[in-house]
């Protein structure tokens, strides 16, 4: 019984940890703090929106490789992406380094989607719906939203 009960807390901690430990393979020497604080100097300094959405970009990575700071880095990537509205580039780099993160993820990639009423963007559209189809698509209970993203998605792309 005990062996038993042993065997069943172990395999919980590994289920759990697998579940929220950050991507080892992306994960720089630089601890958070002072890949932070390089970027927040950086992102005083830009002079240009393209160099403060770089810094952006940064800082969200940085947030995105730590764990509890999906929505930081959700936030730093919003940022971004009202910097350079129609960056389908942005878009792109956000859904790669959260995709480990699928609810910051989709509540980031429906928050550009309604943004973009006042200025429309095709590439960035596509690169949004592409994203929530991903989330959705590996989450077997949202089975339905994937299938209605890419219906969406097969109908633009025509």
């Amino acid at each position: 019984m005990t062996v038993a009960l042993l065997v069943v807390a172990l395999a919980f901690c590994a289920l759990v940890l697998t579940r929220t430990w950050p991507r080892m393979g992306k994960r720089r020497n630089v601890p958070l703090g002072a890949a932070l604080k390089a970027a927040r100097a950086k992102i005083d300094a830009a002079k240009t929106d393209q160099e403060k959405a770089d810094a952006l970009c940064e800082a969200a990575d940085a947030c995105a490789l730590a764990f509890g700071r999906s929505e930081a880095a959700a936030s730093y990537y919003l940022r971004a992406m009202r910097m350079l509205p129609a960056s389908a580039e942005l878009v792109e780099r956000a859904i790669e380094n959260l995709e480990h993160r699928p609810r910051a993820l989709e509540a980031l990639l429906w928050r550009k989607l309604a943004s973009m009423e006042s200025t429309p963007n095709r590439d960035v559209t596509l690169a949004a719906l592409r994203g929530l189809a991903r989330v959705y698509a590996s989450r077997p209970r949202l089975a339905s939203r994937a299938r209605a993203i890419a219906a969406i998605l097969k109908t633009l792309e025509a």
